[in-house]
């Protein structure tokens, strides 16, 4: 079994769901900056970050150096990745790229360091090609991350890091726009959140299944299906099911799928007992949807049932939330689905499960979503 070590640049979209995804697609990593994660793992496992939500990019037969604010200058950055290239640059046509992460390092100009760098390299034996390079050398310059979009409660300093682009590399998932489906309704979830959800599933190890007792248009599971996880959806609504069936059947995914009709309460009748599950959903959402206690009880009936049907799964979910959550850690009196977050915590240990991890999502001025992964409570 093949094992490699590759640092990870994540999306700017979200730091720290960048790197929740990357511990439960990859297991344990090791956190250079908000941005930024390095680890070593089988070819089997690595092959997962190719359908990640928020991964931009892979680096293998990396360098760093770690600047403590002291001034460097190109010239400088340029001699230690010439240095390091004498070892890890094969022969054959190369290309520089530098990008920044955050706020970069410094005043350093990308393109210097690109110009200086492939000025120190070239030779006969290692041409540069810019149009269609044998290797590319990505130089990342990367500074603290002060988005306005959420608060992350991880700090960077600054870093350079140098290495080869890997061939896991395949960019930002974005997904083919919802409205591009046979079946379509607005509130239909966003791809690459469908995508996350999905993939922070596997933070106890491959799915079995994936199940979704909300599935509406059918979002999480086109994603599974495309992952090559086998899917069990349902919903209440009957033009649900048909929506995400006719959705299903025109995406033409990799796995196996059954849609049914039924509540989410009763998951475990409709499909019997399956070890392993990830239950994956976006439940009934907007700002009524969660104002009685029925829609308390809709949440706790699902958590109950899919309990029931997988005792040692996970529970991958978003819950509206209020804005407050994006600017601070998240206390036990932030306002979820209606009510205290402590409380409704303590509501779903009594289903069997535990929050263990939880982060806001912007969804407009005035809502925002959490992210909530659950594993069993015992």
């Amino acid at each position: 079994m093949q094992v490699r070590s590759l640092a990870i640049l994540g999306s700017g979209w979200h730091p720290p769901l960048f790197r929740e995804e990357a511990r439960a697609l990859l297991g344990p990593i090791e956190v250079l900056h908000q941005r930024m994660a390095f680890f070593t793992q089988s070819n089997e496992v690595i092959d997962r970050i190719s359908g990640a939500s928020l991964i931009d990019e892979a680096l293998s037969s990396t360098s760093r150096l770690w600047v403590y604010n002291q001034k460097i200058t190109p010239d400088e950055v340029a001699s230690h990745v010439a240095e390091w290239s004498q070892s890890f640059l094969p022969e054959g046509t190369f290309s520089i790229r530098a990008r920044r992460l955050g706020s970069g390092v410094g005043s350093l100009s990308r393109r210097e360091i690109e110009t200086m760098t492939g000025a120190k390299i070239f030779s006969e034996t290692k041409p540069v090609n810019l149009e269609n390079p044998d290797h590319e050398v990505v130089v990342v310059l990367a500074g603290p991350d002060n988005s306005p979009s959420q608060w992350d409660e991880r700090e960077s300093g600054e870093l350079i890091l140098w290495g080869l682009r890997d061939p896991a590399s395949i960019g930002t998932y974005s997904g083919l726009s919802p409205t591009e489906r046979p079946f379509f309704k607005p509130v239909t979830l966003d791809p690459r959140l469908a995508r996350l959800l999905v993939c922070l599933s596997f933070s106890r190890g491959k799915p079995s299944v994936i199940v979704d007792p909300f599935c509406g248009t059918g979002g999480i599971a086109i994603e599974a299906s495309n992952l090559g996880l086998q899917v069990l959806a349902s919903d209440l609504d009957s033009r649900m099911v048909e929506g995400t069936r006719t959705n299903m059947e025109w995406v033409s995914g990799k796995s196996e799928y059954s849609v049914k009709r039924g509540p989410a309460s009763q998951v475990h009748e409709m499909w019997g007992s399956i070890p392993g599950c990830s239950f994956v959903f976006d439940p009934p959402y907007g700002r009524n949807a969660w104002a009685s206690e029925d829609g308390l009880d809709l949440l706790l009936g699902a958590l109950v049932s899919a309990r029931a049907m997988s005792p040692d799964g996970t529970v991958c979910t978003m819950l509206p939330s209020s804005p407050e959550a994006l600017h601070g850690p998240i206390s036990d009196s932030l306002r979820v689905m209606g009510m205290g977050w402590g409380p409704l915590k303590e509501r779903i240990i009594e289903t069997g499960w535990k929050v263990s991890v939880c982060s806001p999502v912007r969804v407009h001025k005035s809502l925002s979503r959490l992210v909530v992964l659950c594993h069993p409570a015992d």
